[in-house]
């Protein structure tokens, strides 16, 4: 039955490595959300604080496999979902009240949307990454409308089908920096429509900020993040070991 026609069981999937700091907050925007026909999974890669303490607490599900990456741990959280809408999240990052309803309505609108997702606004210190990127969301919210498909979209606000997902095969779990973005959305992408929705917001911390400028634009984002993920496509493997940032 189309997902127009139904009310869509979600789930939200979660990993989640040393959180303690911030998976309460998070937990609790989930919490308080206007569509309630959902579950949420934490897929945990072998924190050592509070971590899976705090999220027992609010009644989540709960997988656990120490010592692997982020895009294994998104795999393993969506191979126990039950939902037909995958909903990805970041632990340190806030939901607006509407934003599953928000989800739901974008699938609604078009059936054949496989993908739909948003920018995030940063808190606003330190103050170049939060204008930073909201200039850089609103320019892939023009190109998104140009290109009538979704240039890029970040895992902690990307949601797709998983009937789609598993059309593709899940995904590349070799790739430890891109395999739950860019990879991802290019395999989308042949399966139907990629949606950005530019009012899709949500609210990540600025711990991506630590180091300052030059650590983010060449450290994070060129080599840890783009250099591996080009250097892992060729060879099948991550090549640069990425840090987690906490």
């Amino acid at each position: 039955m189309p997902l127009n026609e139904t009310i869509p069981l979600i789930s939200v999937v979660i990993p989640t490595l040393n959180e303690e700091k911030y998976l309460s907050l998070c937990l609790k925007s989930l919490k308080n959300q206007t569509f309630q026909n959902f579950e949420v999974i934490i897929s945990d890669g072998g924190s050592t604080d509070k971590t899976k303490k705090i999220a027992s607490k609010y009644g989540v599900r709960i997988v656990a496999h120490p010592n692997i990456t982020v895009t294994l741990a998104r795999q393993s959280g969506i191979d126990i979902a039950r939902g037909e809408i995958i909903v990805g999240a970041d632990a340190d990052t806030i939901y607006p009240q509407n934003h599953l309803e928000k989800i739901v309505k974008d699938f609604k609108e078009k059936n054949t949307r496989v993908a739909v997702g948003g920018g995030g606004v940063f808190e606003k210190h330190p103050l170049w990454l939060h204008l930073g990127w909201k200039i850089a969301y609103a320019l892939l919210a023009l190109l998104s409308s140009i290109f009538k498909t979704a240039i890029y979209i970040p895992a902690f606000n990307l949601s797709f089908k998983k009937e789609a997902f598993k059309r593709i095969d899940g995904y590349k779990t070799y790739l430890d920096f891109g395999g739950d973005e860019l990879d991802i959305l290019n395999r989308l992408r042949k399966r139907g429509e990629v949606y950005f929705d530019k009012n899709l917001i949500c609210y990540p911390s600025s711990r991506r900020a630590k180091g300052g400028f030059f650590s983010i634009i060449v450290k994070h984002t060129l080599i840890d993040y783009y250099l591996n993920y080009f250097l892992a496509k060729i060879y099948k493997k991550p090549i640069i070991k990425g840090k987690p940032i906490r």
